[in-house]
């Protein structure tokens, strides 16, 4: 996601093969085989799916440039789903707040990034969607 995301701030608006042409440069390619193309592709889905990216017509493009930009119920469920990815298990809140702002696509976590993730982790546990304990988290 961090890869997509960082190719289209530099390049802007891109054509889907391109965008798979360019991140298979990027992860050390010389040419793209059909193997690496569909796995790049399937991710480009993923990075849509999850609001990382967003298509017009076949070109990509960054969907927000950072996270104060992003609807609040959105980053909700996508929390969520970044914890629950790790399965019910237990997750310290700065692990859980790394997971979330790669699965955002964001190298790291900043402030902006670590307060939002604190404020919609403390509205979901209020919320019943998540439960603590201490300082872990796990999907309720």
């Amino acid at each position: 996601m961090a890869l997509f995301r960082d190719l289209l701030n530099r390049h802007g608006p891109t054509e889907r093969q391109a965008v798979i042409r360019l991140a298979a440069a990027e992860l050390g390619y010389q040419r793209l085989s059909e193997g690496v193309s569909s796995v790049l592709d399937k991710a480009l889905v993923t990075a849509v799916r999850r609001w990382v990216l967003i298509n017009y017509s076949g070109v990509l493009s960054v969907y927000q440039n950072n996270i104060a930009e992003y609807n609040r119920k959105h980053l909700k469920s996508q929390l969520l789903a970044a914890v629950s990815e790790h399965g019910r298990v237990w997750m310290e809140r700065e692990d859980a707040i790394r997971a979330f702002s790669r699965w955002l696509g964001f190298r790291r976590a900043g402030p902006r990034i670590d307060e939002t993730a604190r404020s919609l982790i403390n509205g979901l546990i209020r919320g019943g969607q998540l439960e603590s304990s201490g300082n872990a988290i796990r999907r309720e």
